[in-house]
């Protein structure tokens, strides 16, 4: 690419930075310009931009935006032409970057033309704080945030790890929760999640373990995050949905809540610690329900989940296993739903419309959490979710975990999710019961902190790479064989 004396050195300071381009090799027909971006001194690029320059007698300029490093760093001006080039390759410069040898190929039906730039910091100060700040724009925002009210249950499921819970059983307290909520909602307004005219208030799952209807302070609970601009999501198993329960529900004004009844039959209802009758769970469910109509409150979503177990490695019994289970599930929730006197406020919209292909195979769809909804009616599903073996730290009796030291989340958690426990301690997973990771405290630090600690970013590194740092993932991605 010719001799570094040819390069042109620029300052990259806060402000655009305007470069001229190479000379058209033809003005009268279109060319092309490839924009590549490598350390100072090194030929291998980490970024590679591609533009198409229409025809002009105006030379442009290409404009180098160095507030933030993405696809908008280099942006073409010039008439006619699209300002946003395609790019090929994107990576953020290495730590140890000192400059930026930006190298413009500019080529057409007549011959081609080249220019070189070294893009140069004016202090070693301005270099690590630019090269920090483009690093932190690049963390991947948190799309699902879990918040452990309780780690109490009532029940002991065999495919729930509950039962062998090693951390302290209590409940989070009303400050502690108003703090947490505070922190993740002030994260989520300095992420910017509007959309146009709408502003989005983030959903906000109250479970990681736990009955979070076992809090004393539910409601309270509830209008802390509401308060901070947050959509709390309940998630329950039923067997606690009595009547003053019920008010608790509509009193906090919940949007979402899950109903885990997970087992069809009265032999898998009893192996989950429950003390009376599978159909007296169904009628609960029916009550809440019934109160949703009669005050009007559609506005709040119920899901009513089983768990399925057909082609899955999960303990418990009772469990959705054939696509006539599913189908008797189907009906007996159609048949609940239609005891339901409507009020006299209806829910605006059509009735949901079933997919017959997602009927004729409930149980077919892989991956995806979760795995297939079906509509009861207006803001009430059926859900069938895939059977959960909290990373295969409940392994059904005869078999064994093989665990594993390379692969990949599947839901990409450690780029997705952080679940905070009821002590304000923090994972990047769900489903790490124990908090194996504990990746720091909101109690203490602020989402971006814990979020952006130099563990977290070893853990994408590597896990981008393949490799399974944290023992969670070594088990979780490990997998189950009969034992010997």
């Amino acid at each position: 690419m010719g001799p570094y004396k040819s390069f042109q050195s620029k300052t990259l300071g806060n402000k655009v930075l305007s470069l001229t381009l190479p000379p058209a090799p033809h003005y009268s027909v279109a060319s092309r310009l490839v924009a590549s971006l490598s350390p100072g001194g090194f030929y291998q690029p980490f970024a590679v931009w591609e533009f198409q320059i229409a025809p002009s007698q105006t030379p442009g300029q290409l404009l180098v935006y160095p507030m933030s490093f993405g696809q908008r760093f280099l942006v073409l001006d010039h008439w006619d032409s699209m300002p946003v080039g395609h790019v090929h390759q994107l990576a953020l410069p290495p730590a140890g970057t000192r400059a930026l040898d930006l190298k413009l190929h500019r080529s057409g039906a007549a011959g081609y033309s080249s220019a070189f730039y070294r893009l140069q910091w004016t202090s070693e100060h301005e270099r690590k704080q630019k090269l920090d700040q483009w690093r932190r724009h690049a963390v991947p925002p948190i799309d699902w945030f879990y918040v452990e009210l309780t780690s109490q249950c009532n029940l002991s499921c065999s495919f729930c790890p509950s039962k062998h819970l090693k951390r302290p059983r209590t409940f989070m307290s009303v400050d502690d929760a108003q703090t947490i909520f505070s922190k993740i909602s002030q994260y989520l307004r300095r992420r910017d999640a509007s959309w146009g005219y709408t502003l989005i208030n983030q959903m906000v799952f109250l479970h990681v373990m736990g009955e979070p209807l076992l809090h004393p302070h539910l409601v309270e609970c509830v209008k802390a995050a509401q308060d901070a601009g947050l959509k709390p999501a309940l998630f329950t198993n039923a067997t606690l949905l009595t009547k003053a329960n019920i008010q608790k529900i509509f009193t906090a004004d919940l949007s979402h809540v899950t109903i885990s009844l997970n087992v069809i039959d009265q032999g898998g209802y009893k192996a989950l610690g429950a003390k009376d009758d599978l159909s007296k769970q169904h009628q609960r469910v029916v009550h809440l329900l019934r109160e949703r109509a009669r005050r009007g409150a559609y506005h709040l979503h119920v899901d009513i989940q089983y768990i399925v177990s057909d082609g899955r490695t999960v303990s418990g019994t009772g469990l959705v296993n054939s696509r006539q289970e599913a189908w008797s599930c189907y009906r007996n929730w159609i048949g609940l739903i239609q005891q339901i006197e409507p009020s006299e406020i209806q829910p605006v919209g059509h009735q949901p419309v079933v997919q017959l292909d997602l009927l004729a195979n409930p149980l077919t769809q892989d991956g995806g959490d979760p795995s297939l909804r079906l509509p009861l009616a207006v803001g009430i599903d059926l859900v069938m979710k895939g059977g959960c073996s909290f990373g295969n730290s409940v392994v059904p009796p005869g078999m064994q975990l093989v665990t594993t030291h390379w692969g990949r989340c599947p839901f990409d958690s450690p780029q997705r999710q952080m679940a905070i426990f009821v002590d304000g301690s923090v994972s990047f997973c769900n489903l790490d019961y124990e908090n194996s990771v504990k990746l720091g405290s909101l109690l203490e630090q602020s989402v971006e902190e814990v979020w952006d600690s130099p563990r977290m970013q070893q853990i994408r590194r590597d896990m981008a790479s393949g490799i399974l740092t944290e023992p969670l993932c070594r088990q979780c991605l490990g997998t189950l064989k009969p034992s010997t």
